[in-house]
């Protein structure tokens, strides 16, 4: 289900919920629907916390900026002195830039 259009899903999410409520059982309604009974056991619980809002699809993934070693600050640092400076002008044992050479600056230089 993950494949279709979030309009498809939550529709196909209406659908789980009309069945349910006509009284079909999770499996027969897996069969018919093409989830998983847990996927339809799923459905039906958010249906029951969260009423019609449980069947909009919320947005995948961490949230934006989760995760993040850096402040957008000490990220554009970083940016400014990767475009104006070579790794070995840093006093770093690298050459050009690389993912390595990037861990290394993150990690503990604090050049100028």
């Amino acid at each position: 289900m993950r494949k279709l259009p979030a309009a498809a899903q939550e529709e196909r999410r209406r659908q789980v919920i009309g069945l349910r409520e006509s009284g079909l059982t999770y499996d027969a309604i897996a069969a018919q629907a093409g989830l998983t009974r847990t996927r339809v056991f799923d459905v039906c619980r958010r249906f029951a916390e969260q009423g019609q809002a449980g069947l909009a699809t919320a947005p995948r993934g961490p949230a934006p900026g989760a995760g993040r070693f850096l402040q957008v600050e000490q990220e554009a640092q970083v940016r400014a002195l990767i475009r104006r400076h070579t790794p070995d002008e840093l006093g770093l044992p690298f050459a050009l830039w690389s993912r390595a050479a990037v861990r290394v600056n993150r990690a503990g230089f604090s050049g100028g």
